[in-house]
């Protein structure tokens, strides 16, 4: 299965070097000014908002999305449908990546929740459904099998859809789901590492 990757090129430099605050999953000020700066260099008309082919050039260039894709996130952002993304869009859009690139998106998820809660919830009517779980989780890399799980186990209606509550609680299940994972890599990695030692020690 494919996740959402942040590729290393010169158009996504800034996302590679910048980091988030680690207590906010959200620019410092030295660092929002960078990236406007860079959006001022994307928005070459000079409109103070980027189109849809230079937001999709843009994506295209810091991550493996597919152009279908990289257009659902435009709708994702640009919620008033203008065909616009501005500079607070694209600061969200940013902040999302470099937390993808650090691999903290479920604690990103955690901090915004109701923010992201928003985005995904496509049609306004305060719930998340499996459709647009399944539709819009690639964003933040929720599209794993074991994710989709905590997803309908929180569903405690029943009715494929969680409010905003349920999904609160399905991103603090999420997290401590990576760090069950995390952990058992580790255990692995360190098994791993102690039977090739026990191999040297017997030659």
């Amino acid at each position: 299965m494919k996740f959402l990757e942040v590729t290393n090129c010169y158009l996504g430099s800034v996302v590679e070097e910048i980091k988030n605050d680690r207590s906010f999953s959200l620019l410092t000020v030295k660092n929002t000014r960078l990236v406007l700066e860079y959006f001022n260099y994307l928005d070459v008309h000079r409109k103070g908002k980027l189109n849809d082919i230079q937001f999709c050039q843009f994506l295209k260039q810091v991550t493996n999305l597919d152009k279908r894709q990289i257009l659902l996130v435009m709708d994702m952002l640009d919620q008033q449908a203008t065909g616009y993304i501005g500079f607070q869009e694209f600061y969200l859009l940013v902040c999302i990546l470099i937390a993808l690139k650090d691999r903290v998106e479920k604690q990103f998820i955690f901090r915004h929740s109701k923010l992201v809660f928003e985005m995904m919830d496509e049609d306004g009517g305060g719930t998340i459904s499996a459709d647009e779980f399944g539709q819009y989780g690639f964003l933040f890399n929720l599209k794993d099998h074991s994710v989709r799980d905590i997803f309908f186990e929180f569903d405690v209606s029943g009715d494929e859809e969680l409010d905003y509550k349920e999904f609160k609680m399905f991103a603090m299940a999420c997290i401590d789901k990576k760090k069950e994972l995390d952990d058992k890599k580790k255990e692995k990695l360190l098994k791993g590492m102690n039977e090739q030692d026990g191999i040297k020690t017997l030659s």
